[in-house]
């Protein structure tokens, strides 16, 4: 049975100078990056890692689009197999899905096509269809007009990995996410992981996998293995070469990471590196040169951004030989075990809470556009408060289609809780589980709450000010997702009590 831990060690002795770990934290900071964790490996080891707390190693995260790669690799897995072959024609390999009269383009399309982005849709087809619980995933994209001559143009399509996901389960009859159990997840030792289907069943491969960061970690060292893992090959070297190399054109920015290239659903990176990438700030990089890998979760926009810290500050740190122990060492392992996000202090009970306890529905007015619909706040007397939120998928939804969320906050402290979001509730994946929350109570009888869901890149900072039947519920937004500050007002529904 495979360890599912991956060895420590400490930085010098790998030759990665640890200063340039204090460097990068440094700059994280300093551009205020909202990041979750961050795992440094070298030859299989790892020299530093660290998680801002609330947010903890046994926590899982949204991977998004790096949720790619590991389709990817099931493909690899199923061509080693002799199942298919990239130049397998996809009209070929799912007739029974096929539209009446395929747009001719369409009969061309290849499992190449699909891994390299290069269906010739202008647009992912399946943008508009996904939100909709009743909509054909695969036939909506095997519908759509394919404007151009497949493997001529690169254009981000999460519907192309979709597809990938549709043809293996035909083929084998399992979901990726099953087929890879065995395959990959077992001798990598990843057990805790879930992943999204589609209305019709799949896995939807394209996003909605969720890992530890460990277990992310353990992916970009069995890439770096060159499909290795404890003796055993599980993919071809050559998979892992096509997977890795560009296969095609994606841009013309020699200086940045999203003009290098793009293979098999990974991107390629300067410094003869390459990446899964998600959203928000997930990364996997694989840095062969260095024999490194570098994992980071996030919740940011400023991508490019974080990815130039990794080059600036890690990438010189790694040396050729093993390093002399030092202060620095000891610092850098100091500031990792440290990181955290600041709740404020608690603060003291106001004579009056008279809100405690009461439900304010919000103004429809002053909440346009917006999920949330309803609230209640209820104060216990170690200055927890329990928060219960109703929301709703969007401002056109009725009553019937709120849901609710109950969490407890942590006065002056963060509150971890379990599970908070119910299965189902629009908006949120289907597994949301852990959020950490807590309070504030200020002089002029306001009240801070924020509230960090832990798989998610969702956070919700609001300000309460009380004044009798009405609450004004400040939304103070996040800048780095492009939130803009809001403010809705409630009314008490139990004003008669």
């Amino acid at each position: 049975m495979p360890s599912t831990k991956l060895p420590r060690r400490r930085p010098e002795e790998a030759g990665v100078d640890p200063q340039g770990v204090i460097n990068f934290l440094n700059a994280v900071a300093e551009q205020k990056f909202d990041l979750r964790s961050f795992m440094l490996l070298r030859r299989g080891e790892v020299l530093a890692e660290g998680w801002w707390a609330p947010h903890s190693s046994e926590d899982r995260h949204a991977m998004y689009s790096v949720s790619k790669s590991f389709t990817s690799t099931a493909i690899g897995m199923a061509v080693d197999e002799g199942l298919l072959t990239v130049e397998d024609k996809v009209a070929d390999l799912l007739p029974q899905l096929m539209p009446t009269n395929p747009h001719p383009n369409l009969l061309k399309m290849t499992v190449h096509d699909l891994l390299v982005m290069g269906t010739g849709h202008n647009q992912d087809p399946l943008e508009k269809a996904r939100p909709n619980p009743d909509s054909d995933w695969a036939r909506i994209f095997l519908a759509a007009e394919v404007e151009n001559v497949p493997g001529s143009t690169f254009s981000y399509s999460s519907g192309a990995t979709y597809m990938l996901s549709v043809i293996l389960q035909t083929l084998t009859g399992e979901k990726v996410v099953d087929y890879l159990e065995s395959r990959l997840f077992a001798p990598l030792g990843i057990k805790h992981k879930t992943w999204q289907e589609s209305p019709q069943g799949y896995t939807t491969g394209g996003w909605g996998l969720k890992l530890s960061s460990e277990d992310l970690a353990k992916f970009g060292q069995f890439y770096l293995q060159k499909g290795m893992w404890d003796g055993q090959r599980l993919v071809s070297e050559k998979w892992v070469e096509l997977a890795s190399s560009k296969r095609i054109d994606n841009g013309d920015d020699p200086h940045g990471d999203w003009g290098q290239g793009y293979g098999y659903q990974f991107w390629v990176c300067r410094h003869n590196a390459y990446r899964a990438d998600g959203a928000y700030g997930q990364f996997c990089l694989v840095l062969p040169d260095q024999e490194a890998v570098v994992v980071l979760t996030s919740a940011i926009s400023r991508t490019k951004e974080l990815l130039d810290e990794v080059w600036n500050h890690l990438l010189p740190a790694m040396q050729d030989h093993p390093l002399t122990v030092g202060e620095a060492g000891e610092e850098a392992a100091k500031r990792l075990s440290e990181l955290q996000n600041l709740p404020e202090p608690a603060g003291e009970t106001a004579t009056d809470e008279s809100w405690s306890g009461r439900t304010y529905r919000l103004s429809e007015d002053s909440n346009e556009g917006a999920k949330l619909r309803a609230v209640r706040f209820t104060a216990n007397e170690d200055l927890s408060i329990r928060i219960e939120a109703w929301m709703s998928p969007n401002s056109a939804s009725t009553s019937a289609d709120e849901f609710n969320i109950s969490l407890l906050s942590g006065a002056g402290e963060w509150q971890k809780n379990e599970a908070p979001v119910p299965p189902g509730a629009p908006g949120f994946a289907p597994d949301t589980g852990a959020a950490y929350a807590w309070n504030s109570r200020r002089p002029d009888g306001s009240v801070r709450l924020a509230i960090r869901f832990a798989e998610e890149p969702i956070l919700l900072d609001w300000t309460l000010v009380f004044d009798g039947d009405k609450l004004q519920l400040k939304e103070h937004g996040n800048s780095e997702l492009n939130e803009k500050e809001t403010q809705l007002i409630g009314t008490a529904e139990n004003t008669g009590e």
